[in-house]
């Protein structure tokens, strides 16, 4: 996933939105295939709000060093307290995926992140 990270900021450097949308499309697929690795906060989705609007993203890490450095991020900014890790799939997002407000998921979130829309 991070290899397809890379390429879909390449293809954002040359404007490349037909290229962006076929690598979104890859990732989603690994994200449907693939456990995921989050975080909770007292048995609730982690939501990093984004924008004034009430909007937020749901941090995902791809493997546990960037589990590590996201979690060290947390603590940076003061937002560590109560953060577990949880391996989960896809459908454990099912339910917050109707949210309007929800913008996607947040990939590594301390490194090359990127956010993915979850909305297809």
């Amino acid at each position: 996933m991070k290899s397809q990270i890379q390429m879909a900021y390449l293809h954002g450097e040359n404007n490349n939105q037909e290229a962006i949308e076929k690598v979104n499309k890859t990732i989603i697929e690994l994200i449907e295939t693939s456990p995921l690795i989050t975080v909770t906060e007292n048995d609730e989705h982690v939501k990093i709000p984004y924008g004034n609007d009430g909007e937020f993203i749901i941090p995902i890490f791809t493997d546990k060093q960037e589990l590590e450095k996201g979690l060290e991020y947390f603590r940076l900014n003061e937002m560590s307290e109560n953060k577990v890790p949880k391996i989960v799939e896809i459908d454990y997002f099912k339910k917050i995926r109707d949210n309007p407000n929800f913008l996607g998921l947040l990939i590594n979130i301390a490194t090359v992140s990127y956010i993915i829309s979850l909305n297809y």
